[in-house]
């Protein structure tokens, strides 16, 4: 008689709630960013400042963000991941109320400085520790959920911001987010079990994945394909009401379905690369955005068109971010945290700069001529991708000759 031992193979079970808990600190970073957009004109009246001055707030939010997303791997490397982020939560939280007691702008502007650097010590934690916590057929899944938050700042986080503007003051609305940052918190030291502390990082590594192809071409990506995107959206109010009539009030309409199809697209691309690969969904999402600009500039004065060229715009580019940082994720692990400290410091360069390229497209040739820019500027991220995907492959194939 033989004995047959049965092996039984106990999965791991799928981390659902720490990834959520992740995703609000995301949620979080990206509602604190926007929220000022959403009170523009309370914050105007109160601080007695011009509206067009809100939208420098924006950009010292996004500038110190992208200066300390790396620094902060350097400055805090050999410290414990979720210690960095829940500092960063707590630092965000402080900021935002610095932001509630100002008496002048510059008061505030100071605080949204100090926002953009809390924010750097959030966002690339959240995602390191989220690829961490799944295996790896289940990563993009992981990813997918843990930047769903950013996603949803896009789509609920600004109309909350503007609704609770319209029933409390402004200061009332920074103390609140505060709050739910610190709320953030919590649920993070108590869902997510992670303590591990990150590899050692210097300048030198930041030199290295700048220098090094296969990196620094695949940061370059996220930067240019934020870019592509924002050289249209950034005015697309004026835009849809140049060439497509939509009144003023109805922006809203273009805003919502711009976030909700954004969600669908971000919820599909992390299934849909752990089955196909990031490097393919990457390559649909690219196309896919293309088309979205083709056809918004191609179109005659159809709304109803207009709307379904839109859709497939958010839908393809909010797909690309999930699969993207998956990729990244996988191109040296141990320094997982700077690298995608680099890449959500690219994300947000890319949103600065495609913003002044569109006003300044807008002021030299009109509002008509911003999908082509962004298609132009798409095809270079197409180009740039496909060069990094090559590098890649040749360093892995190199890598199993030599063995």
């Amino acid at each position: 008689m033989f004995l047959q031992m049965e092996t039984k193979i106990i999965k791991k079970p799928f981390p659902l709630w720490a990834l959520v808990s992740l995703s609000s600190a995301y949620f979080m970073v990206g509602t604190s960013s926007l929220s000022v957009i959403a009170l523009t004109w309370q914050i105007s009246d109160g601080l007695q400042v011009p509206p067009s001055d809100i939208a420098f707030l924006v950009t010292v939010f996004a500038l110190a963000f992208a200066i300390a997303a790396p620094l902060t791997q350097v400055i805090f490397s050999g410290y414990a991941r979720i210690k960095i982020l829940c500092t960063g939560l707590g630092l965000l939280a402080l900021a935002l109320i610095l932001g509630a007691a100002s008496t002048s702008y510059e008061m505030l502007f100071i605080s949204r400085g100090l926002m953009g650097l809390s924010a750097a010590a959030i966002s690339p934690m959240c995602s390191a520790i989220g690829a961490g916590l799944a295996p790896p057929e289940q990563q993009g899944r992981a990813m997918g959920i843990v930047f769903a938050g950013l996603t949803f700042a896009s789509v609920l986080g600004t109309p909350i911001s503007a609704y609770l503007g319209t029933l409390m003051s402004w200061r009332l609305v920074f103390l609140l987010l505060a709050l739910v940052a610190l709320s953030s918190m919590a649920a993070i030291l108590y869902f997510v079990k992670d303590r591990q502390a990150g590899a050692p990082i210097s300048f030198s590594h930041i030199f290295e994945a700048l220098t090094r192809v296969r990196s620094s071409f695949a940061v370059l990506t996220t930067f240019v394909q934020m870019t592509a995107i924002f050289c249209t959206y950034a005015l697309i109010a004026p835009f849809m009401s140049h060439k497509f009539g939509l009144a003023e009030d109805l922006i809203v309409l273009v805003l919502l379905a711009y976030g909700f199809t954004g969600v669908l697209g971000n919820v599909f691309a992390g299934r849909l690369s752990d089955r196909f690969g990031p490097d393919k969904v990457i390559f649909v999402t690219l196309i896919g955005l293309g088309t979205g600009f083709f056809m918004i500039w191609a179109i005659g004065p159809n709304l109803w068109l207009a709307f379904v060229a839109i859709m497939i715009w958010s839908t393809f580019g909010m797909m690309f971010h999930s699969p993207q940082q998956q990729r990244i994720a996988n191109i040296d692990p141990e320094r997982r945290s700077l690298l995608l400290a680099l890449n959500a410091a690219a994300l947000y360069l890319g949103i600065s700069v495609g913003s002044w390229i569109s006003n300044f497209v807008s002021v030299h040739w009109g509002y008509d001529v911003l999908p082509l820019v962004s298609l132009a500027v798409l095809t270079c991220c197409t180009v740039i991708f496909c060069s990094s995907v090559f590098a890649m492959r040749r360093r892995k194939n190199d890598a199993e000759g030599a063995e």
